[in-house]
């Protein structure tokens, strides 16, 4: 199956009349983008690139901030929404195309913010994403990532004693929902670092987090309360917040 008729096929499943509709607050990953960006630990102003943004729910809840916004998807379904409710849309497949193409390419350093929620986990060449985030980027430009921590102590548990690897999506039309690969947060520094990035340490899932049973931390041997914390941030978080500052 194309991957487009795939999510073609996802969004015909997902899809309700509300969803052209003004966006209500009822998705989780899109309310934890917004609140970080209003609180100002995201750029909040200039142009928006929401990369598998889907129906465009984060451009239209914070389209009193952004002078222009994006919503890249490869669902044409999906871009329908998105563009219903004011955003401006491109329909591409990013593992092929980058960023669009011909007429619809970003041009380079034009973009101030870039959010990809739930979004690298489907791709299969995420070092090329973050090649085309820098490329997009202008100075000091962010990107935030919102993506499954396959290190969250209860991913672990679940692979150790249930000898299950983790399922990180409810989609079953292809086998783990099409997530395609699995991060942590090193992982992540080690895609977008050599891009051209620096790291801003992780941010804390408020919402879903968990303290990790002391078997997981034990075994480590922690030489400050720095690390202590930074351990149980990258253990206890099922989601990981990641954001990166482009240095030009």
């Amino acid at each position: 199956m194309d991957r487009s008729d795939l999510y073609d096929k996802m969004a015909d499943r997902k899809m309700k009349p509300k969803d052209f509709e003004p966006y209500d607050g009822h998705n989780g990953r899109v309310n934890k983008a917004v609140n970080l960006i209003r609180q100002g630990k995201l750029r909040n102003s200039g142009t928006l690139l929401d990369v598998g943004g889907g129906i465009g729910d984060l451009g239209y809840a914070v389209r009193d901030l952004f002078s222009n916004r994006i919503t890249m998807d490869i669902s044409f379904k999906s871009l329908e929404a998105a563009v219903a409710k004011g955003n401006f849309g491109i329909l591409a497949d990013v593992d092929k195309e980058g960023f669009g193409s011909g007429v619809h390419r970003i041009p380079d350093t034009t973009v101030d913010l870039i959010c990809a929620l739930d979004f690298i986990e489907h791709i299969v060449d995420p070092e090329h994403f973050a090649r085309e985030c820098y490329r997009v980027l202008k100075p000091s430009g962010e990107v935030f990532i919102n993506t499954p921590n396959i290190r969250y102590w209860k991913h672990i548990d679940q692979l150790w004693r249930a000898g299950r690897f983790p399922h990180t999506s409810g989609d079953r039309e292809v086998y783990h929902g099409g997530h395609l690969a699995f991060y942590t947060y090193s992982d992540l520094r080690e895609i977008f670092e050599p891009a051209g990035f620096t790291s801003v340490e992780q941010i804390k899932d408020e919402e879903g987090y968990h303290n990790p049973p002391s078997p997981y931390v034990d075994g480590f041997k922690l030489s400050s309360q720095q690390e202590y914390a930074r351990l149980m941030l990258e253990l206890g978080c099922p989601n990981l917040l990641y954001k990166a500052i482009v240095t030009k």
